[in-house]
């Protein structure tokens, strides 16, 4: 017996106390998916009633409810994913506005070998000439900065910001996913890019792409601050070198959070996800930031 027909596109939502904006993101989705495109909601544990809408009609979108355990940013993606058919997968935040043709251009750019993922211009809902076009790391504290508005061609940037990121479904398994060692929220986007670049793919963002992304004030969700802190320190230790990984400690010691974070890094599988990632890459972080600029 053959298997399920694979599609063009997949494309993913994680949801989380995603309120209206749920819904509003997922119509414009109805409207703009292409022919052999699927929309996968995953709820990670929403207790707005913000996916009750997808019970009630779902019209075409899958939404699966894995646990009522959270999964976290990292695990919700990695769920959908694997119950996705789509050649290329997008992964979409469930507060996003949409703007005509925006799926085909990140799709096409996708397709491209020497890309491991690429993804749009991130503007400020409701004001978008409020702009960023990929992320770096501006200080050792892991701080993040929005790079600005590229030229015509495509450009290669440190990171892609986590609102939507497009990738071939073949590099994405292949290289594992996001990472589940990273707890609820926080760093999975940076850690992502920094992997598929050091094992040979460049990241990029598409011109004359953007989406509007709804920035909180605060969030609907406890977050705890200890694992946000947690989940920097995982990927300065699974990626960096010694010295740089000292720089990252001495930034980030006076922080509240810092014992606790140790705390959880030792509790975790880090050491052997280092072993795993440098037996695969390519390049190292010196070569990272010669090429993107260093951290102090």
């Amino acid at each position: 017996m053959s298997g399920p027909t694979t599609l063009d596109l997949s494309v993913v939502v994680p949801a989380l106390n995603e309120g209206e904006y749920l819904r509003r993101t997922v119509e414009q989705l109805r409207q703009s998916v292409p022919p052999r495109s699927e929309i996968i909601v995953v709820d990670d544990g929403s207790a707005d009633g913000c996916c009750d809408f997808l019970r009630a009609q779902p019209d075409g979108v899958r939404l699966l409810e894995p646990s009522p355990m959270r999964l976290g940013v990292s695990g919700a993606r990695n769920r959908g994913a694997a119950a996705g058919r789509g050649e290329i997968v997008v992964f979409l935040d469930g507060h996003v506005d949409m703007r005509a043709g925006w799926l085909q251009a990140l799709c096409d750019a996708a397709l491209d070998p020497a890309v491991g993922a690429v993804g749009p211009g991130i503007a400020v809902m409701g004001r978008p000439e409020c702009c960023g076009w990929g992320m770096r790391y501006h200080d050792a504290a892991l701080g993040i900065e929005w790079l600005p508005a590229p030229g015509n061609k495509p450009p290669e940037v440190p990171m892609l910001a986590g609102a939507c990121i497009a990738m071939r479904r073949e590099l994405f398994e292949r290289i594992g996913g996001f990472d589940e060692g990273l707890i609820r929220w926080g760093s999975e986007d940076a850690e992502l890019s920094l992997r598929l670049w050091m094992e040979g793919y460049e990241q990029r963002v598409v011109p004359d792409v953007t989406i509007d992304h709804l920035f909180r004030d605060k969030h609907p969700y406890a977050v705890d601050w200890a694992g946000i802190l947690y989940n920097q320190l995982r990927v300065a230790f699974v990626h960096f070198t010694q010295d740089r990984v000292r720089r990252v400690i001495e930034r980030m010691k006076p922080f509240g959070d810092f014992a606790a974070a140790c705390a959880l890094l030792a509790d975790s599988d880090t050491s052997l996800r280092r072993d795993e990632v440098h037996a695969r890459r390519s390049r190292d972080d010196d070569a990272y930031f010669a090429r993107f600029g260093d951290i102090h």
